[in-house]
């Protein structure tokens, strides 16, 4: 005898005594079969081996647990709680077991889910048809049993009952099962064919059409080929029957034709829609093609795309201009699209600011955040977003429609029946796509043919006329990129179109270079209206207007040869560095080149306009570059003193000729491949010229001032060069000559050392000039006028030593010279020696006398105290000329 089992799980207990745990606290009855309490508990006996669901090899005990403990730890409860589960189960797993289980119970989700989708798609047309009885059996159910009359089947249970007799339940009136057979196996056979208007239905709407058109076919098979087989007649049947059959068949069918020709409707409809995958339009003509409509599906679509692209461009277009000129008329005080240019000068000092913020941001991290947003760039907006509109139009839409076409040329897609209209007739409208796009940029930007070498005497009307010349390069490039990108992604189509979408990409760069080298010219000429005289210190005796000016042209020559077809690379050196990419026909880079050259002209014509009598506005005072610091204040000069400016205008003239100009030339000629030999030889011809004619303009009037002194003191009435003594002293008009000299000296010095040495070079040319035209006007001199001009002239001539050129020297010998030759010997001058001798201690004494005041006209070295060589040297002169005149003196006595 076997051992008898007493073990027995909880909730077969709890369910026998009725209790809701193994230890009740009072008295109950709980019936689980209504209340469900442990219906969960008592299903889950035939799931423990399920095992764990994340797949960690755990262990599900239930044996110690409570009931309540494991409702929550079983995953098929209702209670369940994933905190108790990990707890009780998996109490020691780490993170990366639990992740892993995850992925493993998310896996085993996802083929539930994919089993009970393919159990619903095999098994729909059940569905449909349980769905289809379902509502047949309502409508029935709603007429008959549950209708209002009979009060929803309540008003036969209301009357009173009848006694049922025994008759009723015969064999006569039972039915016979055998009968219903028949019936059964029809149904069966035609659930197919009755449920196809449903099934296609659905079809349609989940966008199954080729689903719909197997089903199709096949239930056209049938009704052609096996109408018995679909609703079967008796053999023997009368023609009645027979023609039932077919009225009950057509019904069904003419309900099937119905929702086709609705769905023909649909794919026509939709082979006109816009936006929709090549994939999804090619299976649609497909199908058309298939059931054989009366339109040509490949010509409605084509017909129908090729209207929309083309309104869709026109819209855009249209709504872009309309954009532009908007932007035009904006109120001035809400806008600064539309400044006020009324006044002269308004339009200079408009661009004049744009160009000094844009200038200044070239130096910066990011300088085309500031160029973009200057003036004008409301319009500049505005015309970008019309090219990029018109397009993304053409792109979005033209790349499918030819890919139809091609197709279609290539033989598919073609229809049983001849068609009236040729195939080459779809690349014809996709080249009036093309054709139009290009009308469209022809005419905003009046587009015109690089072969022909002119320029528009006119800027397009819809182009901002007061944005400056940097903003304009930003966005000019930034179309043309726009356009560029647009014309490779449809010549990658390799549609046919020649050198369509080739030439409109050339008319647009030689348009943007024209509109570009004109606003490049306007601006140049009012670059003057950016120097503002600030020194700058890495280039002594210069401006920072250089530096504009430099950033100025190399960006705008970079940007030249960017739209001209070449890509730059600007480096922090301030050199040109350009890497060409293709080759850039000669047309451009003989306009970049002359614009470049007009542009350096125009500048040098502003630069005279600074020199102008009249200071220009806001020019003040600033400190002197380099200057020290004198009893705590810094030497400061007055820019309105048009001398002042003069001499910086002149200093940067120096700096543009000596190596600003050349530099940027030579850059000009590496990057664009070219050589301007020739045209650097005029430039720089002019430059010269015009640098000349300025340092004249404050030489000459300086040299005056100082020649009427001089012409004053040698020329005075009261002076008698024949009759005068011996000169005791040197005579204030000297020493007045000589101060104007240390004033312009300071002036210099102070303004533009550099041009120190030029600017006392030529004023001592002059001022010897002018003294030798002074002195040959006296007839004759005597011992002691001879003594006195040569006291007075080498006075001069020791103390401007430094500054004497050698044309300056040789004139001064002229001078010497002439007195000589003038010297009229009378008797009693014997005792010429010891009169010299008088003459250079006067001379000594004089020099010693105005040390102080004439040191600005000694060397560095003589101010230091270590020039005594050079003084010894210059007495060693002056005691040989002294010889000199002593014997010419001789010889003018005896002759």
């Amino acid at each position: 005898m076997g051992k008898i089992n007493f073990t027995a799980d909880e909730a077969s207990i709890l369910k026998a005594y009725k209790l809701s745990s193994q230890n009740p606290t009072k008295w109950e009855e709980i019936d689980h079969d209504l209340e469900d309490p442990l219906s969960d508990l008592l299903t889950s006996q035939s799931n423990d081996g399920d095992g764990d669901p994340l797949g960690l090899g755990g262990v599900i005990d239930l044996t110690n647990l409570d009931a309540e403990s494991k409702m929550s730890v079983l995953i098929s409860s209702k209670s369940f709680d994933p905190k108790a589960f990990l707890s009780a189960v998996h109490p020691n797993a780490t993170y990366q077991d639990l992740a892993a289980g995850i992925n493993r119970l998310q896996s085993s989700i996802d083929a539930r889910s994919e089993a009970v989708r393919v159990l619903v798609e095999d098994n729909f047309d059940r569905f449909v048809a349980v769905k289809a009885s379902t509502d047949a059996l309502y409508d029935e159910m709603r007429e008959g049993l549950l209708s209002d009359k009979a009060e929803f089947a309540s008003r036969p249970l209301a009357q009173p009952r009848r006694p049922i007799k025994s008759s009723s339940l015969s064999s006569k009136t039972a039915p016979k099962p055998k009968s219903c057979a028949p019936t059964l196996g029809v149904f069966e056979r035609s659930k197919f064919f009755f449920s196809l208007p449903g099934f296609l239905v659905e079809s349609i709407e989940a966008g199954r059409y080729e689903a719909a058109m197997r089903q199709y076919n096949k239930g056209k098979f049938l009704l052609d080929s096996r109408p018995g087989q679909l609703l079967p007649v008796e053999a023997g049947a009368n023609a009645g029957s027979t023609a039932q059959q077919k009225r009950i068949l057509d019904k069904v069918w003419a309900n099937v034709e119905k929702v086709m020709g609705e769905m023909k409707a649909l794919l026509l409809a939709r082979l006109q829609e816009p936006g929709r995958s090549v994939e999804e339009m090619e299976r649609g003509i497909e199908i058309l093609l298939e059931l054989n409509v009366p339109e040509d599906p490949i010509w409605t679509y084509f017909d129908s795309q090729h209207k929309h692209i083309m309104d869709r461009m026109s819209a855009a277009y249209r709504t872009g201009v309309s954009n532009t000129d908007g932007a035009f008329l904006l109120h001035p005080l809400k806008s600064r699209t539309a400044p006020d240019l009324s006044s002269p000068n308004a339009l200079r000092q408009t661009l004049g600011a744009q160009l000094q913020v844009c200038i200044v941001a070239l130096e910066s991290k990011s300088p085309e955040a500031v160029i973009a947003q200057a003036g004008g760039h409301e319009v500049w907006q505005a015309i970008w977003d019309m090219v990029k509109n018109v397009s993304e139009v053409m792109v979005s839409s033209l790349p499918n429609f030819w890919k139809i076409a091609r197709s279609f040329l290539e033989g598919k897609f073609k229809r049983s029946s001849s068609s009236r209209r040729s195939a080459s007739q779809c690349r014809q409208m996709a080249l009036d796509i093309i054709k139009l796009y290009i009308s469209f940029l022809s005419e905003f930007f009046t587009l015109s043919d690089i072969l022909s070498n002119s320029s528009t005497p006119y800027s397009p009307e819809h182009l901002p006329s007061h944005s400056n010349s940097l903003t304009t390069a930003h966005w000019l490039a930034k179309i043309l990129s726009e356009v560029q990108d647009c014309v490779t992604e449809i010549g990658a189509l390799e549609l046919g179109e020649g050198g369509l979408v080739k030439g409109l990409v050339e008319s647009v760069r030689w348009r943007f270079e024209d509109v570009l080298v004109r606003s490049w010219l306007r601006d140049a000429n009012y670059m003057y209206a950016l120097e503002t005289f600030t020194p700058d210190l890495s280039t002594p005796s210069t401006t920072f207007y250089l530096a504009y000016l430099e950033s100025f042209m190399r960006h705008l020559a970079t940007s030249a040869f960017k739209i001209a077809g070449g890509v730059s690379a600007d480096s922090g050196s301030g050199v040109l560095r350009v890497a060409q990419q293709g080759i850039v026909p000669p047309a451009f880079t003989t306009k970049i080149t002359k614009a470049f050259l007009d542009a350096i002209y125009a500048v040098l014509d502003g630069l005279v306009v600074l020199v102008a009598e009249e200071a220009p506005p806001g020019v003040g005072s600033i400190v002197a570059a380099g200057a020290s610091e004198r009893e705590g204040k810094q030497e400061l000069i007055d820019l309105r003193d048009s001398n002042t400016r003069l001499l910086l205008v002149i200093s940067n003239f120096s700096h543009l000729s000596g190596s600003l100009i050349p530099g940027m030339l030579s850059q000009l000629e590496n990057a664009l491949g070219v050589s301007v030999e020739d045209d650097r030889k005029i430039l720089m011809k002019a430059v010269t010229a015009l640098d000349k004619t300025l340092f004249d303009g404050y030489v000459k009037p300086k040299a005056a001032a100082v020649a009427v002194i001089l012409r004053e003191g040698i020329l005075d009435k009261d002076m008698d060069w024949y009759d005068t003594p011996q000169p005791t002293e040197i005579r204030p008009y000297m020493y007045k000559a000589l101060m104007g000299l240390v004033e312009i000296h300071a002036q210099i010095s102070r303004v533009a050392e550099n041009l120190l040495e030029r600017g006392m070079y030529a004023l001592v040319e002059n001022v010897a000039q002018d003294a030798l035209i002074s002195f040959k006007q006296v007839k004759r001199f005597g011992m002691g006028g001879m003594l006195r001009a040569t006291l007075e002239i080498e006075f001069m001539h020791q103390t401007l030593a430094r500054y004497v050129s050698p044309p300056a020297a040789k004139t001064l010998s002229e001078l010497y010279n002439k007195i000589s030759q003038a010297y009229a010997r009378r008797p009693g001058d014997e005792n010429l020696q010891g009169n010299l001798d008088s003459v250079k201690r006067t001379l000594a004494e004089s020099r010693r006398a105005t040390g102080i005041e004439f040191m600005c006209f000694r060397a560095a070295k003589e101010r230091s105290g270590k020039g005594k060589k050079e003084k010894d040297e210059g007495r060693e002169r002056g005691k040989d000329r002294g010889k000199d005149r002593e014997g010419r003196g001789d010889n003018n006595t005896a002759s």
